[in-house]
């Protein structure tokens, strides 16, 4: 059923001079341009229009079969079907994330396991800077059983054939300890690998982590929340991955 008071441009509330005064005006500008069948179409409609809503009874009529219409669903967002779309996968991600957090807590919770007497079989200097005014070097090294990175002031303590106690993870296999003969006063017989800082000074990483992979996973959450958690939570598991990888 064609709505009259759009057709005619007034409100539903509209006295009987505005239904009036919106009936010449848009005559006026329809009669101009009869030689157009669709405007003589429309012409017909407004006077249509103003038939019924100019007579009191029938635009009450009128009102009443109008209120009986339903309502037309407003078009669907993309950007909303595209959000719904992608929920699922996001949500089966964000469960990915929260158990790569419990095993890494895992990792680092249970004991160690600690390899005696391993002996140095390769030590090779890398670039663990990207900036030459600030050039930081590092030793990559190579055991019978495991493999890790130590910081430049240990690389004397670790030279090739030397004997070391290696502690790494059980899981993940993370070498975080590395025990060798103090060669001078004053140093410790331990010190840090450089692949342990994922369960050091970023350990609020994976923290973090988890309480957005967390967020998008409770029940009753938009696809918007499920897709953006997904999206952030990927970004940091990826610096996740870097830090312990790489640092």
């Amino acid at each position: 059923m064609l709505d009259y008071y759009r057709l005619l441009g007034v409100d539903f509330t509209a006295t009987q001079a505005e239904i009036e005064e919106a009936y010449q005006r848009q005559k006026a500008r329809l009669s101009r341009r009869t030689a157009d069948p669709a405007m003589q179409l429309r012409l017909q409609q407004v006077h249509t229009g103003y038939e019924i809503l100019g007579n009191p009874g029938r635009r009450l009529a009128y009102n009443v079969l109008l209120a009986q219409e339903p309502v037309p669903e407003p078009p669907a967002d993309p950007t909303q079907l595209l959000l719904a779309r992608y929920a699922p996968a996001a949500r089966w991600l964000n469960a990915g994330l929260i158990l790569g957090c419990l095993l890494l807590l895992l990792d680092w919770a249970l004991p160690m396991r600690t390899f005696p007497n391993e002996e140095v079989l390769v030590r090779q200097i890398v670039s663990v800077s990207s900036a030459a005014s600030d050039p930081q070097m590092a030793y990559d090294v190579t055991t019978p059983r495991t493999t890790f990175r130590v910081p430049s002031r240990y690389g004397h303590r670790v030279r090739k054939g030397a004997r070391l106690t290696v502690s790494q993870t059980p899981l993940l296999g993370v070498v975080r300890r590395i025990g060798v003969p103090p060669t001078s006063p004053g140093e410790l017989p331990e010190f840090k690998a450089s692949g342990g800082n994922i369960y050091g000074s970023f350990s609020l990483l994976p923290g973090v982590l988890f309480i957005v992979a967390t967020l998008g996973l409770l029940p009753g959450r938009s696809p918007e929340m499920r897709v953006n958690t997904a999206v952030v939570g990927a970004l940091l598991a990826v610096v996740a991955l870097v830090v312990l990888i790489w640092f």
